[in-house]
């Protein structure tokens, strides 16, 4: 059977694979106007912060930490470069996913659909993600029960050498999605980051996890408010090049 017989013969939830997709990525890119409050704890060995954010309050008081446990420079620095964004709430959308898909297969796993794929530099990768992402490969994967995105998995497939010297033998990414039936939004409801590699023959790993909380939508108070997407345009016709 030619495989391209095969991949339209195989369906999900009754969609085709490419059909599927396509349904999933609209849902992780939301409209300018939804934005969204939450808790957040982040956690690096037995460090931990929490923060809140509301898009609604003043804005000196919108992104908040109300808890510190520990120290680490590093997890501050990750709060800090969080706070510093402005729409806090950017982060709980994959909206530059569809644009970081390359080439593309699909896999089937039990009832779960997953597409695995080699990630596309995207506008949104800065010089040190760009030398990291052109190494990834990544794993898509849609929720059986409804359809929509449930996790999202990066690797690189080889080690990689940065700018200062150091390389990265491991540098894994998982990314786990809820999905609001009342927005038609999947949002980030978690993220991991383990990374391990040194420089002249020391190696060392570390692992960070974000879990947010207590998430709320709602619509944006003034044109101000509205989130600021960081998807580019794409052509129409399907997302990705699946075989």
């Amino acid at each position: 059977m030619p495989a391209t017989f095969f991949l339209f013969a195989v369906t999900f939830g009754g969609l085709a694979p490419e059909v599927a997709l396509e349904r999933a990525l609209d849902a992780v890119e939301p409209p300018p106007a939804l934005r969204a409050t939450f808790r957040a704890t982040l956690a690096s060995g037995s460090a931990v912060r929490q923060v809140e954010y509301d898009p609604y309050a003043e804005p000196g008081d919108r992104f908040k930490v109300t808890m510190e446990y520990g120290k680490d420079e590093e997890l501050d620095a990750v709060v800090a470069g969080w706070r510093d964004e402005g729409q806090a709430d950017c982060r709980l959308f994959a909206d530059d996913l569809r644009v970081s898909l390359g080439e593309a297969r699909v896999s089937s796993y039990g009832n779960a659909l997953s597409i695995d794929f080699r990630h596309q530099i995207s506008a949104n990768d800065g010089p040190v993600d760009a030398q990291i992402s052109s190494r990834m490969a990544g794993r898509l994967t849609l929720d059986p029960t409804n359809g929509y995105l449930s996790q999202v998995q990066y690797h690189i497939v080889k080690p990689v050498k940065l700018d200062d010297g150091t390389t990265l033998t491991n540098y894994d990414q998982t990314y786990d999605f809820g999905y609001s039936e009342r927005w038609g939004v999947s949002y980030v409801k978690s993220y991991e980051l383990e990374a391990r590699g040194g420089q002249w023959g020391m190696s060392e790993s570390r692992t960070i996890r974000v879990t947010l909380t207590d998430v709320a939508f709602g619509l944006a108070g003034d044109a101000k408010q509205e989130i600021a997407s960081k998807a580019v345009s794409y052509g129409p016709g399907l997302t990705a090049n699946l075989r």
